[in-house]
């Protein structure tokens, strides 16, 4: 019987740990705020806690909540500038990567990471001390949640909005570029095409050359996808997962039969360029929890 309580709390604890993005004890949920990461590629530059300095409350439509949000946030550029030494200007010239506790890594230049009204929110007012859950999962965006506050701000392609933000870093736009782009074909080869639409569509969630999110499985190592799904049927998942299975996946009915085409020419293509990454990799939180 001891022997059986003590396995229940071991695995009790594992699962607290687990569930909490494997992070470490600074990086922990405590409803006031989290320490935020601040690398460059896998090599961390500092870590600074959140709220820390001057915080405001902002009231914004939120895309992802679909009515009116009030927060408590700090200004995102000015962290940067003391994480990374730097001015605005230079840090306008470097190409980021912000990354989630789930494993999700939404890309962004740094001219856009830059523009007023990028916020930390670390408090929802009307919830707190919790926050009221997000996305089609429902999920808890603690400990913070980048928001924008600027009417053009909206599209949530162009202005990522990661919840259970954990990690900004500085990503060498070469060294992904790479890892995941189809080099050697013509530039009018519609392996390109498919190419951005992965960029601007599947980078955040999935990763090619383990370059990518986390959140969707790795598409080329050690197997391309092509390697081991049909091409119709994984054409059709892409344009919507849920008519498959319960997904986190979104759905991209918008997507034409040309473009999902260039998709498929894409993962061909790479199928024959795989790579792995020198050093180490952030590999979030571990599995993908999707499957291709």
């Amino acid at each position: 019987m001891l022997r059986w309580m003590r396995i229940q709390v071991m695995m009790a604890v594992a699962l607290a740990w687990f569930s909490a993005g494997c992070e470490a004890p600074d990086g922990a949920r405590d409803g006031d705020g989290a320490t935020l990461i601040f690398a460059r590629g896998s090599q961390e530059v500092t870590r600074k806690g959140v709220p820390q300095g001057p915080t405001e409350q902002i009231t914004v439509e939120d895309p992802y909540y679909e009515h009116t949000k009030t927060f408590r946030a700090v200004e995102l550029l000015p962290l940067l500038e003391e994480a990374y030494g730097m001015s605005s200007a230079e840090l306008a010239r470097q190409d980021f990567v912000l990354e989630s506790i789930d494993g999700y890594a939404a890309p962004i230049p740094g001219e856009r990471l830059t523009e007023p009204g990028a916020y930390l929110a670390f408090q929802d007012v009307e919830y707190s001390p919790n926050w009221e859950p997000i996305g089609p999962e429902q999920e808890d965006p603690a400990p913070l949640y980048l928001v924008w506050t600027g009417e053009h701000q909206n599209d949530t392609s162009a202005y990522p909005r990661p919840w259970q933000l954990r990690r900004i870093a500085i990503a060498s736009p070469e060294s992904s570029r790479e890892l995941i782009a189809p080099l050697g074909l013509d530039e009018e080869h519609e392996a390109w095409d498919g190419y951005q639409l992965f960029q601007s569509l599947c980078v955040q969630c999935h990763a090619i050359n383990r370059s990518g999110g986390r959140v969707g499985p790795e598409l080329n190592l050690p197997m391309n996808v092509t390697e081991y799904r049909e091409r119709e049927q994984t054409l059709r998942f892409i344009q919507n997962a849920q008519a498959f299975r319960y997904s986190q996946m979104p759905p991209f009915e918008d997507l034409s039969q040309e473009q999902l085409a260039s998709i498929w020419t894409y993962f061909e293509a790479m199928r024959d360029r795989k790579k792995e990454p020198q050093g180490e990799v952030n590999e979030g939180s571990g599995e993908a929890t999707e499957a291709m």
